[in-house]
């Protein structure tokens, strides 16, 4: 795997859960120079008004606040097409239908692995 192509990359992670958010940033932050972490929705979409270059998205459906499809749906009035990554435990059918309308880019169930996060986004830059 490739992570140089990522180095240069802005990343906006949102994660309600602690455990997830302790596992993953630590990675995160050896792999993208920048990195906007949030732990809602409501904090994520403020996020991206501030960084408005973000590369990719990764958020959870539910959260407290404003959940990930909420803040997608919110995001992409000020800016389309930014590659989205759901991560979610939710099978919920209903949930899958919003994404896809939304163009979310991957689905990831948890419990997560860093490296299928790490592939779907470099198969995603290498595709495009």
């Amino acid at each position: 795997m490739n992570l140089d192509i990522l180095k240069d990359k802005k990343i906006l992670f949102v994660e309600d859960d602690e455990l997830i958010i302790n596992s993953i940033e630590p990675v995160f932050k050896k792999v993208f120079q920048n990195i906007f972490m949030a732990r809602n929705g409501e904090d994520g979409l403020n996020l991206f008004k501030e960084n408005q270059d973000v590369d990719f998205i990764i958020t959870d459906i539910k959260m407290p606040k404003m959940n990930g499809l909420e803040m997608i749906e919110e995001i992409q009035k000020i800016k389309q097409n930014i590659p989205t990554i759901l991560i979610t435990a939710d099978g919920e059918y209903d949930s899958f239908l919003k994404a896809d309308e939304l163009g979310v880019y991957r689905y990831i169930l948890k419990p997560l692995d860093v490296q299928e996060i790490l592939e779907a986004i470099i198969k995603h830059i290498e595709n495009n």
